[in-house]
């Protein structure tokens, strides 16, 4: 096997710790990806927030707008700081990912459906957190 084909592989890794002196990382087209799933789901609140507002609804628009942005907070936070520590870029840490990505997209989806936050929250986190679990 050539080396760029061997670099282009991403079989099973041991998870360990990133390198802490590892220099000049790029992002990946992936972590690009992930990052809009994000931009989306605060858009999404921020509509939401918008929305109820023009209703004259300001507190229940401020409630659900901070709940919202905490819980997409929230999963961002979490999975930012176990990719920077345990980076291994194998199919199992791009699926993991791909989980994640899905799990903000219900969270956001939800924003729309429901209007109290105690109820959207729990069941639309829960593909986001499993990722994390695995």
């Amino acid at each position: 096997m050539s080396s760029s084909v061997q670099s282009r592989a991403h079989r099973l890794r041991l998870m360990s710790g990133r390198d802490p002196d590892e220099q000049h990382r790029a992002a990946t087209p992936l972590e690009l990806l992930y990052d809009l799933t994000f931009v989306v789901a605060f858009g999404v609140a921020g509509e939401q927030f918008a929305h109820l507002m023009a209703e004259g609804h300001f507190a229940a628009g401020l409630i659900g707008f901070v709940t919202a942005v905490f819980a997409v907070c929230w999963c961002w936070m979490n999975y930012s700081w176990f990719a920077s520590a345990y980076d291994t870029d194998d199919w199992a840490f791009r699926v993991a990912t791909m989980v994640q990505m899905v799990g903000v997209i219900i969270l956001a989806l939800g924003f729309r459906r429901s209007s109290t936050p105690s109820t959207r929250t729990p069941s639309s986190t829960t593909p986001a957190r499993l990722q994390v679990m695995w």
